[in-house]
């Protein structure tokens, strides 16, 4: 039996919509969900959608366990509200824990507003760091579309402090946390991977900038403890099919610079992972998609990617 812990996002998005639509489809006998959240925006969604009705009808008769953090008096769809981020950071806290006490073989999360986090004073720059505070973990974050996996040195930042940012340790860790979830989460047993440069044209020896210096030092550390990096690759050509076929995952130095390429070319098969916990984590590559909450149009394709590969990865740990 798998045991999947799932955070319902933000209230006030599109989470419930995803989460019904994808366990309605999606829920064999040999895997158990526990969903943590407000109950609702799935009673709203019941009174004009049958997937939402049958989802209720599941968490009824007991096939999904639901286990409500608070509780909501009215709901005001597409709004950023401390209310709704108070409880999203609840739900995150909820699933998180319980899978910290060993009831869940992974973590699955709906998205959430940093803003209405904040709102509620809650100041994370998102799942990944609240994560990391509560397993006490060193993480990385990933996110990948099929074969297509790109970890990141640095997340949520501004542009302007990522130089400094960088350091070798720091990006030595980011590569040796992303060969040991290739070889171990993903069942590549000899990973190959891709550290991107930071600067155009890989800096051209120094000319235009020295933080390759940074990154080759952490390349080389990465390659005396073993793992096969190659890098610093040219961001502008990095990602060419030719190049992608070379290789199980790159590190990028920044947030766009890996996922642009990557939700270019797999945004309704994004996942995002957090790399380095004690279990994987799990989540569709979009965010709370406020414009069209409520409306029961929202695609649940990330989400059920996310969901599939965290139940994937739970029995490739348990194998």
């Amino acid at each position: 039996m798998i045991r999947i812990a799932v955070s319902a996002g933000d209230p006030a998005g599109i989470g419930a919509e995803i989460i019904a639509k994808s366990l309605c489809k999606y829920h064999p006998p040999n895997i158990k969900y526990s969903v943590f959240g407000a109950m609702l925006p799935f009673k709203i969604l019941s009174q004009k959608f049958l997937w939402a009705r049958k989802f209720l009808k599941l968490v009824e008769n007991g096939t999904i366990e639901f286990r409500e953090v608070a509780k909501m008096s009215e709901i005001e769809w597409g709004k950023i509200d401390a209310e709704c981020g108070n409880i999203a950071f609840k739900a995150i806290v909820a699933a998180a824990q319980f899978a910290k006490n060993g009831d869940a073989d992974a973590i699955l999360t709906a998205p959430i507003s940093k803003k209405a986090m904040q709102l509620a004073g809650h100041n994370y720059p998102g799942h990944t760091e609240i994560l990391a505070e509560i397993f006490k973990s060193d993480v990385t974050m990933m996110l990948f579309a099929r074969k297509f996996r790109v970890s990141l040195a640095t997340t949520h930042i501004p542009l302007r402090y990522v130089a400094d940012a960088l350091d070798a340790k720091m990006l030595f860790d980011h590569i040796s946390r992303t060969d040991d979830a290739l070889k171990n989460w993903f069942g590549i047993e000899n990973p190959k991977i891709a550290v991107l440069a930071l600067n155009p044209h890989a800096g051209e020896g120094g000319k235009i900038g020295e933080e390759e210096q940074i990154i080759s030092a952490a390349i080389e550390s990465a390659s005396e403890a073993g793992m096969d990096v190659i890098g610093p690759l040219v961001p502008d050509v990095a990602f060419l099919p030719k190049m992608r076929r070379k290789f199980d995952a790159y590190l990028a130095m920044y947030h766009d610079q890996g996922l642009i390429p990557l939700k270019t070319l797999g945004f309704n098969r994004g996942v995002n992972i957090t790399l380095g916990l004690p279990l994987p984590r799990t989540s569709p590559d979009h965010g709370t998609a406020f414009d069209i909450a409520g409306s029961g149009i929202a695609s649940p394709l990330s989400f059920i990617y996310a969901m599939r590969s965290a139940v994937k990865i739970a029995r490739n740990l348990e194998s």
